[in-house]
């Protein structure tokens, strides 16, 4: 359940974000800056956003607002098909602390317990069927997510089969594939991007950095499902 202390802290979002629905990230941007670039760094549109809120995007393994244990998501929506681009990262994965944890301690449940999602779509050329250029990305709307218990067990259980492969030095064995809601992410520059991990023997190894992330199929069914697209039909 969503508390009112929770709501009235989100509301000057909610109202930043309702008073900008149906811009475009160009338009925003300029709003913003001054001036209107044609072309962003990959990522870009999501930082933007972050601006618009007056966030910082710092990386931190606390939730964004700590006190609360709430955290502000931003996910990009293919206006084609109406599916995620793509996973969407809760946290860095700390093989060391996450060997230690227990689900009551774990870090990564400050940021899935109440999640305010920012949603904004991305259409696609219809002769090149490429995605266009960030600018043309639309703010759509926004959803705040209180898991229930049963979605929390599920994350409970990803987060324990994670667990599981990291104490038994199976750090770099981890896989997109594993978990209902939450999958391992590999997180890095490239095969050479290591940290240390444990190695099963009471020793240490180094594996691939990797990341929490909210798998598609749990943004599509409990996030997308909810938004509101009437600003898509009344912009034709």
């Amino acid at each position: 359940m969503l508390s009112s202390k929770k709501l009235k802290a989100l509301q000057k979002y909610i109202d930043i974000i309702e008073s900008n629905k149906g811009k475009t990230i160009g338009s925003i941007y300029k709003s913003i800056i001054g001036e209107n670039h044609s072309h962003y760094k990959k990522g870009a549109s999501g930082l933007i956003v972050e601006n618009l809120l007056g966030l910082k995007n710092n990386g931190s393994p606390l939730a964004d607002l700590q006190d609360l244990n709430v955290e502000i998501k931003v996910l990009p929506l293919q206006l084609h098909n109406l599916k995620v681009k793509e996973p969407t990262q809760i946290k860095m994965i700390n093989f060391l602390e996450v060997a230690k944890e227990t689900w009551e301690t774990a870090k990564i449940r400050s940021k899935i317990e109440t999640i305010f999602w920012i949603v904004y779509g991305v259409p696609r050329d219809i002769s090149t069927k490429k995605n266009e250029s960030q600018d043309k990305y639309i703010l759509l709307d926004w959803f705040i997510d209180a898991p229930n218990n049963d979605k929390q067990k599920i994350f409970k259980a990803d987060w324990e089969l994670i667990q599981s492969y990291i104490i038994e030095g199976k750090g770099d064995s981890l896989s997109c594939s594993m978990g209902k809601y939450i999958e391992p992410k590999t997180k890095g520059k490239n095969n050479k991007d290591l940290t240390n991990a444990p190695d099963g023997r009471g020793g240490l190894t180094k594996v691939r950095r990797r990341a929490f992330y909210f798998k598609k199929n749990y943004t599509n069914n409990n996030v997308v499902s909810e938004i509101d697209l009437t600003i898509l039909k009344n912009e034709k």
